[in-house]
């Protein structure tokens, strides 16, 4: 048995946590060798708390890691990344990698000339959409032509449509709008909600490709909290679609097959298992297993586990799996969009 990875982590916010919890339950796989914040005094008791060694320059940390998560706000990557990439150090980033124009143009030469950086686009390696790819990958729904995504914001929302387009060009037009809509406050991150109506954004794009491939964005906030706003996914290939969970494919000449995708769950009614996902199927075909089931994470955790494991190999076998030039892509998709939005026409790129 391998001995864990360790990592250690520049920033104290609730996504540093999130990669904390992981830790916890799985201190075989990795181990965090530390916290790198400006201000200890201020995380002295969350140090504590999570059984974490806090530091107050990454130099002295990367002594003791593999490699380093940078999980700090946007308007601070590049600059973290400028003083971190002197350390020789593999880099693994949260998103956003860039946010604006400018942000977007720095990091773009940064990346030109730092094969070491990997971004945290976990919205790929979820499960269902791990399930969705395999079936793509598997040749059975034929070529895909058009995606249409409702399951996240921006550039995590491209990142799928790319993903399932198999798109590296991403030369296209654009066309954009925003909605402004009424719905019953949403439950944020623990807050308390009342029987009132709130104003809720809506995004909707248009991506025309210049292979002839194309896509719809339609996202809006509330998706992320609110039971009243469900996700969707549509992917059309020349044999086949999937619609959310249910899949429809052709078996040769006028004959067709229609089958769901079903979510394999522990540790409900008479089960004792912890409850987790084990695995996700279509009939007799495994789309998805979970590599820890034992562990009871979400599937939002189950692809930040993914993504450490991603990132493992990587520090192993100089295997890349989105370096910061792929995520820069989507985050150039995500701006024109914006633009689009903004000054009501089209945009190219």
């Amino acid at each position: 048995m391998s001995k864990p990875i360790c990592f250690g982590i520049i920033g104290f916010g609730w996504r540093a946590e999130a990669y904390l919890r992981i830790a916890k339950q799985l201190p075989h796989v990795f181990k965090i060798s530390g916290i790198v914040v400006r201000n200890p005094a201020k995380y002295q008791e969350a140090a504590e708390r999570w059984g974490v060694t806090l530091y107050e320059t990454p130099h002295e940390m990367a002594r003791h890691c593999d490699f380093l998560l940078v999980a700090v706000s946007k308007a601070s990557v590049p600059a973290v990344l400028e003083e971190l990439v002197s350390l020789q150090v593999p880099l693994l980033v949260e998103t956003p990698p860039a946010f604006d124009e400018e942000s977007l143009g720095i990091m773009s030469t940064f990346a030109e000339k730092n094969g070491q950086i990997q971004v945290a686009e976990q919205y790929p390696l979820q499960p269902h959409h791990i399930a969705r790819t395999s079936l793509i990958q598997s040749g059975k729904l034929g070529q895909i032509h058009h995606v249409q995504a409702s399951t996240a914001h921006g550039y995590h929302g491209i990142s799928l449509i790319r993903n399932w387009l198999s798109l590296t060009e991403i030369s296209c037009e654009i066309v954009a709008r925003r909605f402004e809509l009424p719905i019953l406050e949403v439950p944020y991150r623990g807050r308390q909600v009342q029987d009132r109506i709130e104003n809720e954004v809506q995004d909707i794009a248009m991506l025309s490709f210049r292979n002839g491939k194309s896509a719809v964005l339609d996202f809006t906030r509330s998706q992320y909290f609110s039971p009243l706003r469900q996700n969707r996914v549509l992917i059309r290939g020349s044999h086949g679609e999937i619609r959310d969970n249910e899949v429809t494919i052709s078996l040769g000449t006028d004959v067709y097959d229609t089958y769901a995708i079903q979510r394999i769950q522990s540790g409900m009614e008479g089960s004792l298992g912890p409850l987790s996902l084990r695995e996700l199927r279509a009939g007799q075909e495994c789309l998805y297993r979970n590599p820890f089931p034992s562990a009871p994470f979400s599937d939002e955790e189950l692809a930040m586990v993914e993504i450490l494991t991603r990132m493992s190999t990587f520090v192993r076998e100089d295997s890349p799996f989105y370096p910061l030039t792929e995520a820069l892509k989507d985050v150039r998709l995500s701006l024109a969009i914006e633009k689009s939005i903004t000054t009501q026409a089209s945009v190219r790129i």
